[in-house]
């Protein structure tokens, strides 16, 4: 009894002593990885391979003004206000014709003679009353004329119209004096601009329209009277306006987005708010502050890169 009572306190002993190692030791400690740099998926990262083999151009958002542009059919007209009749003032028979179609003539050349019972075989001289260009010629040498038969049209090609057909519920927004710029079928990359100089009082039947008379300059004889013109009438300037090429976006979805330049080879993808967009510019109401360069040419190139990025992290 006494042995077992010996070999019991030892087996006590030794637990307690256990006991009190097990207290003192520290707890085990855990070691957390290092966080890994998070990837942005809005930047795009072209190898100097990459640069090689595409071409980039980048402009800077710039604030700007931005004419509202009104659109509307046209036609090219001869100035009425610098063209003139040549007519007979009496019965007779048109024996020559001095000048032609397309012929310059100064104010007091005689451009036709007409024989006259009246003048009793003298020749009646018909003068041109401006200096201009021979753009009508409706008689023939030989022909009877009656009194006030008109002879030859003159105008002046370097002063012409272009007149606007105007929609009727657009009328309200066209002013005198305001910018209008148009382009022709002859020269559809090049524009020709002029001034408002007249709106008409009567609304056309048919097509629901008034006509609105621009003045144009036609020193160089380019534009000819029947041409027909795409109208832009400028009706309201925005200024400080924030402006990019309509070129440097592309569709994401239900978004517009631009590619700008960072620092050397790497490009971040924004999503911008539209605002008003006219001749080959838009503004850019959210995304993109001014001075910052926007890729033009060569974005869908980077929004390609962008795709193969987000396929192979799949």
């Amino acid at each position: 009894m006494k042995a077992f009572m010996m070999k019991r306190n030892i087996a006590l002993i030794l637990l307690a002593a256990l006991g009190v190692l097990a207290g003192c030791s520290k707890p085990e400690e855990k070691i957390e990885a290092a966080p890994e740099a998070k990837h942005d998926e809005n930047i795009v990262t072209l190898t100097k391979e990459n640069l090689q083999h595409v071409t980039l151009k980048t402009e800077p958002a710039q604030l700007s003004s931005l004419g509202m542009m009104l659109k509307a059919a046209g036609r090219i007209s001869a100035n009425l206000n610098k063209t003139a009749k040549v007519t007979s003032t009496l019965e007779g028979r048109l024996t020559r014709l001095n000048f032609d179609l397309n012929d310059r003539v100064k104010a007091g050349d005689v451009v036709a003679l007409v024989e006259s019972p009246e003048l009793l075989g003298r020749a009646l001289e018909l003068k041109a009353p401006i200096d201009g260009v021979i753009i009508e010629r409706t008689a023939t040498a030989g022909e009877l004329v009656e009194k006030g038969k008109v002879i030859y049209t003159i105008s002046d090609p370097a002063q012409l119209w272009a007149i606007a057909e105007v929609n009727e519920r657009d009328i309200a927004l066209v002013k005198l004096g305001q910018d209008a710029a148009f382009a022709t079928l002859a020269y559809p990359a090049e524009k020709f601009h002029g001034k408002m100089v007249l709106i008409g009082n009567q609304v056309e039947a048919g097509s629901r329209t008034v006509e609105a008379r621009i003045a144009v300059d036609n020193a160089d004889g380019r534009l000819k009277p029947g041409m027909f013109a795409d109208v832009e009438i400028v009706t309201t300037m925005l200024d400080n306006v924030l402006l990019i090429p309509d070129r440097a976006l592309e569709t994401e979805g239900e978004n517009q987005i631009v590619f700008v330049a960072l620092d050397g080879n790497k490009f971040e993808k924004r999503i911008v708010k539209l605002g008003l967009e006219q001749s080959g510019r838009v503004q850019i109401l959210d995304g993109v502050k001014a001075g910052e360069n926007v890729v033009t040419d060569g974005s869908f190139i980077l929004k390609s890169e962008m795709l193969k990025g987000e396929l192979g992290e799949e």
